[in-house]
């Protein structure tokens, strides 16, 4: 089952470490930078996966409450969407009944712990590869 990440262009850098770190604990991630019509493709269920579809949450974010609203009650979604909050910005109302969890203010191993455990947990054994840039740079 394939992890979504759909995240603001702002957030390039959290969306790539988060893809990296799920890709060591041997899962499949796709990415999908949110642009007008973000919220319409993942509704509409456009990726065939059954998997967890991760939205990352920032002040950067410019999704409209109409975005937030199609997410929040599209039947493709329903127990796979997960908010995850980058910074100190406000869960949108409408996605405060979809789980959230902040990644605000972590380190970078609780980090680590929160986007497995949302994501299904490890699927093989090496999770930190050689090299795995860290969550403090951002």
């Amino acid at each position: 089952m394939p992890v979504l990440v759909s995240h603001s262009p702002a957030d390039e850098p959290w969306a790539h470490w988060i893809t990296v770190c799920l890709r060591a604990a041997g899962h499949e991630v796709h990415l999908d930078p949110a642009d007008s019509t973000f919220a319409a493709r993942l509704a509409e269920g456009r990726f065939s996966s059954t998997g967890p579809v991760l939205v990352l949450l920032s002040g950067e974010h410019r999704a409209t409450p109409a975005d937030w609203a199609l997410l929040a009650s599209a039947s493709t979604l329903v127990g796979r969407l997960v908010a995850l909050r980058l910074d100190a910005c406000e869960t949108p109302q409408a996605l405060r009944a979809v789980p959230c969890r902040s990644l605000h203010g972590l380190g970078e191993e609780d980090t680590l712990e929160v986007v497995l455990a949302v994501a299904g947990g490890i699927r093989r054994e090496k999770v930190r590869p050689a090299g795995l840039p860290t969550a403090s740079r951002w």
